[in-house]
């Protein structure tokens, strides 16, 4: 912890929290008296606060118990906020709220760990949530990188420099998203063969057919990619510098892009002899939820300016015969110097026990807010800035608030990892989530959109003063609504039930030095439905589980299954199979 921060945000900042085994009843009878009692409220009927966030408080929570205490009405309000940010917008595909998983490991793992609820000032009830942390990184290998393929960077580039050449914002001539119309009649209305539509599209929606209704935001792929996005004009002559010219797109990112396809190396003069480049890197593109008008065809012609105002581009408003920057240009870090800078900035630690610290970069952990959310993410940001510790500030931004995190002043940045032991491995795009060890790194989704800002460098506007409580709110009660705080107390501990088949409990672990203290940590467990199979004997034995409301079943190594006995016995009598295993060996599935 920077001592910066210490001095400066001490109320802000997590305790250490430590109890003797015993003891653990009267703890959390101590604890649950420094928060409300109940959050007896339904986050739907919660009022939205101000831009400014007038009517509203912030409390920042001592420690992690505390923000454990709230982890109910966190997930409610970030359910809830994510709910009103597509409806207002529209946006196609609907974003997916933050799993109760991820918020839990993040207040669990995040050191240190700091942040402000935001409040209702009468009701007391949640509106609003920031964490922040050290930024960490757990990959055996890192790089800040904005220009390998891996990154994604030079993918997100080339799709500016098409903006910028005209290209329509939310329309991809490759492909049609529904609205309600069959297939045949996506065919018809696009003048391409039915029956090829089936073929192109049979691996992305297996059983399509002639007759298939299709759901809303449905993509149909309209041609092949692979070949509708080379470059149709190549000549023998040309070389990348050449078609960069014709085509106005930047020619690293073309490099960057076309480099594995070409076995004896690719330069800016590499004479092509008439092997096409390819144009567009579909594989590492974003894509972005946007309005579902401009989804269905068109990008939403913008709102009239004011007479005598101009609409603000990339680098501030846009001043007398500048024409305003093109519909869903994303921010960007183009030039690769924020990048640079990143690079350059001090870390240190282990990956494979409490990560690699970037003691100069803070990060943006979770976020959400009905309404405000820019005042208090520049709040927290001005605090930042303010102290002086942090150069920089990042954030791991869900693709739905990458328009809001622009607003503020980020841009996306690139970095790309190793993982597992082979550290000789191929490098891939950073997975903010993943392990040191991680094998199977595509399980944690698509390269993780970083954005970055320079903290020295970024106009912070206005100082705000926001009201911060010394206390929490009483929270006003809705009798007819559930408690949001789902808390139980069972085994020594309080755990939270998410109703969704997934516990969470805080409870103390002795790993430290001999004689020291127990430390509170993060538990997350998966409720069982039933074992449907299993495979491999010995150390690879692994069954196939379903869990509770989790729509597919996953296989899992016999390790994963702790205190799932009756689960184990009942597969057992069901399938005619002696299972046998060993108690002490099970591991709990985090």
């Amino acid at each position: 912890r920077s001592s910066a921060i210490a001095s400066a945000s001490a109320a802000a900042l997590p305790a250490a929290t430590t109890l003797h085994l015993p003891d653990t009843r009267a703890f959390w009878a101590a604890a649950a008296e420094r928060v409300p009692a109940a959050a007896r409220y339904d986050a739907r009927r919660v009022e939205a606060a101000a831009r400014g966030l007038e009517g509203s408080l912030l409390v920042a929570p001592h420690d992690r118990v505390e923000w454990f205490l709230a982890l109910g009405e966190l997930m409610a309000i970030g359910d809830e906020a994510t709910r009103r940010h597509a409806d207002a917008l529209a946006l196609l595909p609907r974003p997916a709220p933050m799993p109760v998983a991820y918020i839990a490991q993040r207040i669990d793992t995040d050191d240190p760990l700091w942040g402000w609820q935001v409040r209702h000032a009468a009701s007391g009830q949640l509106q609003g949530f920031v964490t922040l942390t050290r930024f960490t990184t757990w990959s055996a290998d890192f790089a800040w990188d904005s220009s390998s393929r891996e990154s994604g960077m030079p993918s997100a580039r080339l799709s500016n420099a098409r903006l910028r050449s005209g290209e329509p914002y939310g329309v991809d001539p490759l492909s049609h998203t529904t609205s309600g119309e069959g297939l045949a009649e996506v065919a018809r209305a696009r003048g391409v063969d039915v029956a090829e539509l089936v073929n192109l599209n049979k691996d992305l929606y297996p059983g399509i057919n002639s007759r298939s209704k299709l759901l809303d935001g449905t993509r149909i792929q309209l041609a092949d990619p692979a070949v509708a996005d080379l470059d149709a004009d190549c000549s023998r002559k040309d070389t990348p510098r050449t078609v960069a010219a014709r085509t106005r797109l930047p020619l690293d990112d073309l490099l960057a892009i076309n480099a594995a396809r070409f076995s004896g190396g690719l330069e800016a003069d590499t004479p092509l002899d008439g092997k096409p480049l390819l144009l567009r890197d579909r594989e590492s593109e974003v894509d972005l939820p946007i309005r579902g008008v401009e989804r269905a065809g068109g990008a939403e012609p913008p709102p009239p300016m004011p007479k005598g105002k101009k609409k603000a581009g990339k680098a501030g408003k846009a001043g007398r015969g500048e024409a305003a920057e093109p519909a869903g240009l994303r921010q960007l870090d183009e030039d690769c110097s924020l990048t640079a800078l990143l690079a350059q900035q001090e870390r240190r630690g282990d990956p494979t026990k409490d990560g690699v610290q970037w003691t100069r970069i803070a990060e943006v952990g979770l976020l959400a807010s009905l309404g405000g959310g820019g005042t208090l993410v520049r709040y927290a940001l001005q605090r930042l800035k303010e102290e002086g510790h942090y150069h920089f500030a990042v954030c791991q931004a869900t693709l739905a608030a990458v328009g809001f995190y622009e607003r503020i002043g980020f841009r996306r940045v690139g970095a790309r990892a190793r993982y597992a032991e082979n550290r000789e491995g191929e490098w891939t795009g950073y997975r903010h989530w993943a392990e040191a060890d991680e094998r199977t790194v595509a399980e944690f989704g698509d390269t993780s959109y970083l954005m970055a800002l320079d903290l020295r460098e970024w106009s912070a506007g206005p100082a705000l003063e926001l009201p911060v409580a010394d206390e929490y709110p009483a929270v006003a009660a809705d009798a007819k609504a559930p408690d949001l705080r789902r808390m139980s107390y069972e085994g020594g501990t309080l755990a939270y039930e998410s109703g969704d088949g997934v516990v969470v409990s805080l409870v103390p672990v002795a790993d430290g030095p001999p004689g020291s203290e127990p430390e509170l940590r993060m538990d997350v467990t998966y409720e069982i439905e039933s074992i449907l199979s299993h495979r491999g004997t010995g150390r690879k034995l692994e069954y196939l589980v379903r869990w509770v409301k989790w729509p597919n079943p996953t296989w899992e190594p016999w390790t994963h299954l702790v205190g799932s006995d009756d689960a184990l016995r009942d597969y057992a009598a069901r399938s005619g199979t002696v299972v046998t295993w060993q108690r002490s060996h099970h591991k709990q599935k985090e």
